[in-house]
Order: structure tokens, then sequence, then C-alpha cells
């Protein structure tokens, strides 16, 4: 008889690029980004639509939302904790409609990428909305602060896609077990363990 003892898991290597794309996400959004008025572009999402793309939802959210809040904590603490919920919702949407849009050959990877990213990149942007016509008092300054969002998003998803299909950096996720199907496939684990009957009858041997 097996007993199933069950167990929540996530790889060794997961943690450990998840921690990479998360400072990466810090460093991209502080060093490649420049202020313009009340706006700060930067690069940090084309990285948070990467993560996704090669790791999955879960490493995207984290990543996303945590490595903008420490860069958020270094460049404008006032808005590190919306930060930390609009951009791990963005690398949550991206790698969830990258798993179910991508994976069904070159083409329609490509498509369902692009797809996948510039959905997630209108999901910041309703977030930054909200955030800033809560931070500013009206719904004018979250108006005002979209068009900037958008270019932002527009460049990150041109960025990611170069990286991505143009560079063919996808590629490496199998090759180096990188894939989404890897991630899940180690994510839910069972060990059984053996439990003698107490009624098992001995074997008799021959006399």
């Amino acid at each position: 008889m097996r007993h199933p003892k069950s167990k929540f898991r996530i790889p060794t290597r997961t943690l450990v690029f998840t921690a990479l794309m998360t400072a990466l996400v810090t460093t991209a959004t502080v060093t490649l980004g420049f202020r313009t008025g009340d706006f700060f572009f930067n690069c940090g999402d084309a990285v948070i639509f990467i993560t996704a793309a090669m790791f999955g939802p879960l490493p995207a959210a984290l990543a996303g939302g945590l490595g903008s809040f420490f860069a958020d904590l270094a460049v404008y603490p006032a808005t590190m904790f919306f930060t930390l919920f609009v951009k791990g919702i963005e690398g949550l949407v991206c790698g969830l409609l990258m798993k179910l849009l991508c994976r069904r050959g070159k083409f329609l990877d490509f498509a369902g990428g692009t797809i996948s990213m510039t959905v997630a990149g209108a999901t910041m942007m309703t977030g930054y909305f909200v955030c800033n016509t809560y931070f500013y008092g009206t719904p004018a300054s979250g108006i005002a602060a979209l068009p900037a969002d958008a270019v932002q998003a527009a460049i990150s998803v041109a960025i990611a896609v170069a990286v991505l299909y143009v560079m063919r950096l996808v590629d490496l996720r199998e090759r180096f077990g990188l894939s989404r199907t890897d991630f899940d496939k180690k994510l839910h684990s069972q060990e059984y363990i053996r439990i003698p009957r107490q009624n098992d009858e001995k074997e008799e041997l021959p006399s």
C-alpha cells in the first residue's frame, strides 16, 4: 500500500534564476531609465516580459514586483508599494497568457508572445492610472501619465521581442532546461513511502 506525502517544491535552479531576474529588473529600472518631469521612463518592463517568456508566470510576478519595488525604493520611494503590486500583476498576466498562447509553432509563439506582452503592458498602464489617480487625487493626473506609460510599454515590448525572437533567446529555454513546462512539472511533486501491512502473510518456504 502506498501513502502519498505531498510536498510543494520549487527547483533550486528556478529560485536562482528568479533572484537573478529580480536583480536585472532592478538594474534595468534604475540604470536604464531617465526622468522626464514627473514620469520616470525605464526598461524594467522589458526584463519582466523576458522573465515571463523564459520562466513563466510566478517567477515573472516575483521578479517584476520585487525588482521594481527595490528600484522605486532607490529612485522614488513614495510609489514603491503601488509598484510592487502593479509590476507583479504585469509579470503574472504576461506569464499566464504566454503559457496559454505560446508554444504552438514559431510564428504562433512569436504572435502569442507579442500579444501577451501587449496585454501585460496595458495592465501596467491601467494599474498606474489607478495609482496616479489615487496618489495625486484626480483622474486627470492618471490620464496625463497614460501617453508616457504607453510609450514605455511599447518600447519594452519591442525590446523584449527583439531579444526573445530576433536574437532567439527563447531557444535557450529548452536547451538549458529553463522551459515553463520544466518548471510546472517540478513545481508540485509527490513522494511515496512504503507502509507494510500488518496482516501480510509470510511466504512459506518449501521444506
